[in-house]
């Protein structure tokens, strides 16, 4: 009988060089470490380009939510002065180091005509390589109930309100309306909610399908976030969402929304190697790294 011989070839991943969802703490921002140190880490590392995106959070009724944040802001002009220091403070970090550093907001999107009218005229003052799309809030159709997710422990009896399960409808449909708006260079941890058990049942995969569709058809470029891989083991989206939107042939590019310079890339692997087990190659780089 004739020998079966097995060929195997080793296909060489090759990984992301650059990230663009970071964090730093000045400013009462939610990152551990100072810009410079985060950009000194990422050269160090050995990355082409970093990107600092500070939270961009901006509501009139955020004041009404427990444990209200310093990061959160309730108008428009003391937002965007935050972020012109923002600008200012990464800029003066990126000038003592060789590696290309970016600056954006990660931006929590509201659908009401108050909320986009004033990003609108902020975003023109603001001096920026980028804006990445995020919905963190459950919130009632008329805004006037706001909820970040990581506060539904201050809200216990939240889950068993009859209006609860239409919070969560429109996190699913925030993201869709952020799409739609044009404003976003890639979209955010597409389903963020599963790391507090949301949305997590097959119940929800409409919702799901209906922003697949959406960035679909926009073309909208989006993340495969790796800080899940810390919390809940697995990536921003869940593969299935990630088989889908490969479908679909929607760009995506990896993020490690790192709020810490141990986290700077963490997971990178990992994550290049689920793409390639999917056959994921619609890959996007907004600066041409």
């Amino acid at each position: 009988m004739a020998a079966v011989v097995e060929i195997f070839t080793k296909i060489e991943i090759v990984m992301q060089n650059f990230t663009y969802h970071t964090h730093n703490n000045e400013l009462h921002f939610d990152g551990h470490h100072s810009a410079e140190e985060m950009i000194a880490a990422a050269e160090a590392k050995g990355f082409a380009e970093i990107g600092v995106s500070n939270h961009l959070i901006c509501h009139k009724n955020l004041s009404n939510m427990p444990n209200y944040e310093p990061m959160f802001f309730c108008d428009f002009k003391t937002a965007e002065a935050a972020c012109q220091r923002h600008i200012e403070i990464i800029r003066a970090a990126a000038e003592k180091h060789k590696i290309k550093v970016r600056i954006g907001f990660e931006v929590d999107f509201f659908p009401s005509a108050y909320w986009r009218n004033n990003f609108e005229k902020m975003r023109k003052n603001l001096d920026v390589d980028y804006l990445i799309g995020s919905t963190h809030f459950l919130y009632a159709d008329n805004e006037s109930f706001l909820c970040n997710l990581y506060h539904i422990k201050h809200y216990p009896d939240l889950p068993s309100r009859p209006e609860f399960q239409e919070y969560l409808r429109n996190y699913w449909r925030n993201i869709a309306a952020a799409v739609e708006s044009g404003y976003f260079t890639f979209m955010a941890h597409l389903d963020y909610c599963a790391i507090f058990n949301l949305c997590t049942t097959p119940e929800w995969d409409n919702s799901k399908n209906m922003v697949i569709e959406t960035l679909a058809k926009y073309r909208q470029p989006y993340e495969l976030n790796t800080s899940g891989y810390n919390r809940i083991n697995r990536p921003h989206p869940e593969k299935q969402m990630l088989i889908e939107l490969n479908k679909h042939n929607v760009p995506v590019l990896l993020s490690d929304d790192s709020h810490d310079v141990a986290t700077l890339g963490q997971h990178f692997e990992r994550a290049e190697k689920l793409l390639s087990d999917i056959g994921y190659i619609n890959r996007f780089n907004p600066f041409k790294v």
